[in-house]
């Protein structure tokens, strides 16, 4: 999907998996009881087409989702993404949308949103780029609808303490910047307007790892 991150978010991306293999290899069957996932078009499960399919994205129609589902999904894939892969590699289901409707959430859930930035809208706004930013919604907005969700999570955890559910799931947080950098790109201004958005993206991330595990 252009504008979440292109080659060099791809390449944080794969950087990411190949840490997380080892330990997938490492972990007995059934270890983890469930995978959250955040992140940006990369991770995104479909959230963007649970309440209807927006005219503007096309990751909602054929071809995508061809290969593997024979339908398109809403994922920015003709089949599954990294994090359903890691999911089935644990023995448990993809991860579905959390904002999809009658979903069982007991054993995983995706919060990513295609297009999503590591920092709120306000940020760029307040910039002059609330133009050249398509938002649906930052890693504040992920993180808040772990939070919405947990009390569902903890009811269905068959009688164990919240905090020992979430101590035995996985969470995969990113790709995340790809989008923030891209906003001044857009806007036509240089490499260098974008390299000040850096410490910005990096404590936007470190804050949003620590709310989400506070949330849990």
């Amino acid at each position: 999907m252009p504008g979440d991150g292109g080659a060099a978010g791809s390449a944080r991306w794969v950087c990411a998996v190949l840490s997380v293999f080892p330990l997938l290899a490492a972990a007995a069957q059934g270890r983890y009881r469930a995978v959250f996932s955040f992140g940006d078009s990369l991770v995104d499960a479909g959230n963007l087409v649970t309440e209807g399919i927006p005219d503007y994205l096309a990751t909602a129609r054929p071809p995508y989702g061809q290969t593997y589902f024979g339908y398109p999904t809403g994922r920015c894939s003709d089949g599954r993404l990294v994090v359903d892969f890691i999911a089935q590699e644990l023995g448990l289901p993809l991860p579905p949308p959390s904002k999809a409707k009658n979903a069982s959430f007991a054993q995983g859930a995706n919060f990513a949103i295609t297009g999503a930035t590591a920092l709120d809208t306000d940020f760029f706004r307040k910039r002059g780029l609330g133009s050249t930013v398509w938002n649906s919604g930052s890693l504040r907005t992920q993180i808040q609808w772990l939070r919405d969700l947990k009390p569902s999570l903890c009811s269905s955890a068959q009688g164990t303490r919240c905090k020992e559910f979430f101590a035995e799931c996985l969470f995969v947080v990113g790709e995340f910047g790809g989008n923030d950098y891209n906003a001044p790109l857009f806007a036509g201004k240089d490499l260098r307007e974008a390299y000040k958005l850096t410490s910005h993206v990096i404590r936007a991330i470190s804050d949003g790892v620590e709310g989400a595990f506070r949330s849990t």
